[in-house]
């Protein structure tokens, strides 16, 4: 069974783990921007968002949906930026709520149908929209599986208030 037909039939089938080469490109960028408190409200502490971002010296708040926070619940931001792998299936509703919010954001997306929905194509007429492409396809972590194959669909971080140009092409491969 490929990625895109697990994610589908899967209980937990949002729950892919992000690989340490994908929390590693986002680094220089925040560093660039000078953001310290990082929110990463889709993620545990084991989470290599958490781990890499404290270890770098970040001040790190986290949350998840298995442990009582609700992102959808929140009213207002808990850092000066979020940074994470959100539920890929929840992308418009996690849109369109960081862009009221208007706070920076590095999220990694699937880059198919990005732009295909109506819903995402008014949210980003209506604001900036940036693109942090890696070379490859990023190879994502299953809770319970382990390391998968590559999915065959490219994965990116759709970004706001971080980079300098909308679209910029980082040489991580993966």
């Amino acid at each position: 069974m490929g990625f895109s037909e697990q994610i589908k039939s899967s209980v937990n089938g949002d729950e892919y783990y992000t690989p340490q080469n994908a929390v590693d490109m986002i680094l220089p960028y925040l560093a660039r921007r000078g953001y310290q408190n990082i929110w990463c409200p889709f993620d545990k502490e084991e989470s290599n968002f958490v781990k890499t971002l404290k270890a770098q010296g970040y001040n790190v708040a986290y949350g998840h949906i298995e442990t009582g926070q609700d992102f959808f619940e929140f009213t207002e931001p808990q850092g000066d930026i979020i940074v994470s792998n959100p539920p890929f299936s929840k992308r418009d509703r996690i849109l369109k709520k960081l862009y009221e919010w208007d706070i920076p954001f590095a999220l990694i997306m699937n880059f198919n149908g990005l732009f295909d929905s109506k819903k995402r194509a008014d949210i980003f007429r209506e604001h900036r929209v940036e693109m942090l492409i890696p070379r490859g396809r990023m190879k994502f972590v299953h809770k319970d599986k382990g390391q998968l194959n590559s999915p065959n669909f490219q994965s990116i971080y759709i970004c706001n208030h971080l980079l300098e140009n909308q679209i910029v092409f980082d040489n991580t491969t993966f």
